[in-house]
């Protein structure tokens, strides 16, 4: 009689019965992660309690945390649909700390604790790569360090931004997808498909990742398959991509729900494309982005400069040696690599540096999966028994030795590493020269925090204060009176904009119309930056770190005729 399996090809059933990788030592794995964690936190803390350095990305995505629970009418909702919610919806329960830890909401510290961990975590799954390929204790503890310890990875730890969780959830993606090439379990197809829509809920750039995943699986599964038909190779591609499809679904039916829009990112008037013609129309694009290759050249190659040879390499040993595995950190991180260039190059996003963070795993996995799997069989600490682990030991101590210098160098240039985050740190390294006080990006918020103090020292009640938190989130995250606000996911924002003086505000912010996106204030009255559209009267002006007036408040006074407002329904 025969049994089930023998209908299955050979390959299957031994691959089935695959021995499983050894468990990790759980002490190892929680003193690691409990390790970096706390470094990157530390680092982060350094940076913005001593040095006032952060982007502005940071600090907003706690913003939009504190409005969920923190405002005057809590909902979920309240934490906005232009970026992804995972960064703030693991800042929620962060925050509730901040009774007893201010800074976690006024400094944003909670955004570092949120990026710290996700990078931590990030680590530990490089770890957990090393282990499933049997890789010695003395090579996977360079292969970690190699990661961990780069230069933009520590500073993308305590940045407080997405970048963090993005890189985990890749990585996650890339350690199941190299057990699937290995081992042929659908199981690891699933988890790499949950990877990626979790991804998805950090950055919207984890969709290039998934469409050189699916290529992947569909070839490998339609060449693996015994009649090679074309439907075993798609039921693989939807395994691996059912998870994404439902958080793009999920998220997209939420904001339509709730703004009318099912792509805000894109679609809506705070959304990338707005955000970069204001950009574009305000001062030269170029100063921001450049489709000069030389200079996207130089972003890429100078957060990793071996990520070419790697690359190429990777595939050039796939197509010689008939492996699959060097194939898989190229299809899960070099799609990102190539939107954020083709982004650059098109003036699409920013073409911030931070972009091509991917290089930095994308390198460290090539050189891992040039050790063979082992199984639960592992090797002496320093043993490389082919040629290929002596190559990929070789490109991790390069990457250590030369790519961790060219990758400070590049982050102190401003040409290059083109945030404030990033060469704001040569007021860490050189306050001879750049002293933090005297540089721009040593002022950021420092106004905001003042103007939000002058608020709290006069007891407003509650909706006292009407603004637009796209451009003043900083004034609403630096307060210790968050309620005195009306802000924009308020539910009666609307009604409270169109006629302030009957709902008791006092006071309304508003914002420099020629400084980027015009706010939703702005549109409903045009003449109030100038004159306070009628119904307000100039209290106050507040000017940005670069010397720019940023911020008018006026306060509210019977209105005499409100010129060209356009109502708001």
């Amino acid at each position: 009689m025969p049994t089930a399996t023998s209908a299955l090809p050979v390959s299957e059933i031994v691959a089935d019965q695959a021995p499983p990788t050894a468990r990790p030592s759980w002490r190892h794995t929680a003193a690691l992660f409990t390790a970096l964690s706390t470094l990157y936190f530390a680092v982060g803390t350094v940076l913005v309690l001593r040095y006032n350095l952060f982007d502005g990305d940071g600090p907003s995505r706690v913003a939009n945390a504190g409005y969920v629970f923190m405002s005057r009418e809590p909902h979920l909702g309240a934490i906005g649909f232009v970026w992804n919610p995972l960064p703030s919806l693991v800042e929620i329960p962060i925050l509730h700390l901040s009774r007893w830890i201010p800074e976690l909401k006024t400094y944003g510290l909670a955004g570092v604790a949120q990026s710290a961990l996700f990078m931590a975590g990030a680590a530990v799954m490089v770890r957990r790569i090393a282990l499933d390929r049997g890789i010695g204790t003395g090579w996977r503890t360079v292969a970690v360090l190699c990661f961990a310890l780069h230069p933009t990875i520590v500073t993308y730890g305590a940045a407080g931004m997405s970048e963090a969780a993005l890189t985990f959830a890749l990585i996650w993606c890339a350690r199941h997808l190299l057990q699937w090439v290995h081992a042929r379990r659908s199981g690891d197809l699933a988890w790499a498909g949950v990877a990626l829509g979790v991804g998805y809920l950090a950055r919207y750039e984890v969709v290039a990742a998934a469409c050189g995943v699916a290529i992947l699986v569909g070839v490998l599964a339609f060449r693996r398959s015994r009649t090679r038909r074309s439907s075993h190779a798609v039921l693989s591609a939807l395994i691996v991509l059912f998870p994404l499809g439902t958080a793009v679904a999920v998220w997209s039916m939420s904001s339509w729900i709730v703004t009318g829009e099912l792509f805000p990112m894109l679609s809506s008037q705070y959304g990338n494309e707005s955000q970069i013609n204001a950009a574009t129309q305000g001062g030269p694009m170029g100063a921001i982005a450049s489709d000069d290759w030389v200079i996207i050249a130089a972003r890429l190659l100078g957060m990793q400069p071996f990520v070419i040879l790697a690359t190429i390499g990777a595939i050039a040993w796939s197509l010689s040696s008939r492996k699959r595995d060097p194939l898989v950190p190229a299809a899960v991180f070099g799609p990102v690599l190539l939107f954020a260039a083709w982004g650059q190059y098109t003036f699409t996003t920013f073409g911030w540096f931070r972009f091509y963070l991917a290089a930095v795993p994308l390198v460290v996995i090539v050189a891992m999966v040039c050790w063979a799997p082992r199984g639960e069989h592992r090797r002496r600490p320093w043993q490389m028994d082919s040629l290929s682990s002596r190559w990929g030991a070789a490109l991790l101590c390069s990457s250590v030795l030369i790519g961790f210098p060219v990758t400070a160098y590049a982050t102190l240039d401003e040409r290059i590493g083109n945030q404030a985050l990033q060469f704001g740190l040569r007021s860490v390294f050189d306050p001879q020269t750049y002293p933090s006080e005297e540089q721009w990006y040593g002022r950021l918020m420092t106004n905001d925090r003042a103007l939000a103090d002058y608020f709290d020292r006069k007891n407003l009640p509650d909706g006292s204060v009407l603004m637009d938190t796209f451009n003043t989130w900083g004034v609403w995250l630096s307060s210790d009176r968050p309620k005195q606000f009306v802000i924009t996911s308020d539910y009666d924002f609307t009604a409270v904009m169109n006629r302030p003086w009957d709902f008791g505000v006092r006071y309304v912010v508003a914002s420099n119309p020629a400084n980027g996106v015009k706010d939703v204030l702005n549109r409903r009255y045009p003449d109030l930056w100038a004159d306070g559209a009628g119904f307000g009267e100039l209290a106050l002006s507040v000017y940005g770190g670069t010397g720019d007036e940023r911020l008018r408040v006026y306060r509210v006074i019977e209105p005499r005729t409100v010129p060209g407002a356009r109502p708001v329904g």
